[in-house]
């Protein structure tokens, strides 16, 4: 089984580390504290180098890695998880031998969760002499390896924007829905979670089938009158964050309306 060193042991860092100690691989985790002894250690390099940092760390940590171990790095496969960067920014590890990917999880990792690395999809650019090797990582710790063909700057950030469509994004409407709730006296874990987790389910059964989303309310059906008297019920500190997603719904659902229709609700919501 080959050896792994993971820079970082963050959330994602973490989880990989977990999982691939689970699978069987050989694995040197390298957390911020240790990062610089280890530069100047005699440890090896492994055959896979991962670099889970964060972006804005990332380029020092591979400019420290290609200089404190210059005369190691030939052959190793050195990877990078961020999502929006591409491995441009392995650069002086390749011009030094090594064979570089930028392999991002496709997930939110709210803790080290080794069990959100289940099933995921992994966007792997990749040089075709690390490929088969990252191939095997990632299947081997339970995702789905998905190899990037002629990728562009602006392909990599669209990309990285679904991700954060999918998951960040959703939170601006949580957060709404435990204010309301608040507002409402009702429990969140009770009236809250289990609609939450249907609205996932029955999206992701309508990504699986390739159908429209089950979307149901007022706004949906057009009943602006509804939508009027739930904005002046609703505390006027919450009626901004309320009238931007609402808008923002409008903008998805509203392509088949009439005009007229379409700009009664746009005035509703002070659009």
């Amino acid at each position: 089984m080959r050896s792994i060193t993971i820079i970082g042991r963050g959330r994602v860092g973490g989880a990989l580390e977990q999982r691939a100690t689970a699978v069987g691989y050989r694995v040197n985790a390298i957390g911020r504290d240790a990062f610089a002894l280890w530069c100047t250690s005699d440890a090896s390099l492994g055959d896979v180098v991962v670099i889970a940092t964060k972006d804005d760390v990332l380029p020092n940590v591979v400019e420290a890695i290609a200089s404190a171990r210059a005369d190691q790095v030939r052959g190793v496969v050195a990877v990078h998880v961020n999502g929006s960067l591409g491995t441009d920014v392995l650069e002086p590890m390749r011009q030094l031998g090594a064979f570089c990917a930028a392999a991002h999880p496709f997930q939110t990792f709210g803790s080290p969760d080794p069990s959100a690395l289940d099933g995921i999809g992994w966007g792997v650019e990749s040089d075709d002499a690390a490929w088969s090797i990252v191939q095997e990582l990632i299947t081997s710790l339970g995702g789905v390896p998905w190899r990037f063909t002629e990728m562009s700057d602006d392909r990599k950030r669209r990309y990285h924007a679904a991700a954060v469509a999918a998951s960040n994004f959703t939170y601006a409407a949580y957060e709404l829905a435990r204010r309301l709730a608040g507002a409402a006296d009702i429990p969140t874990d009770v009236f809250l979670v289990p609609i939450m987790e249907r609205t996932v389910q029955n999206a992701a059964s309508a990504m699986h089938a390739g159908a429209p989303f089950a979307i149901t309310g007022p706004l949906m059906r057009g009943d602006v009158e509804a939508v009027e008297r739930q904005l002046e019920a609703i505390p006027s500190e919450e009626r901004p964050l309320y009238c931007h997603l609402s808008r923002a719904l409008l903008d998805v659902v509203s392509e088949t309306w009439d005009p007229e229709l379409r700009t009664a609700m746009e005035r509703v919501l002070g659009a």
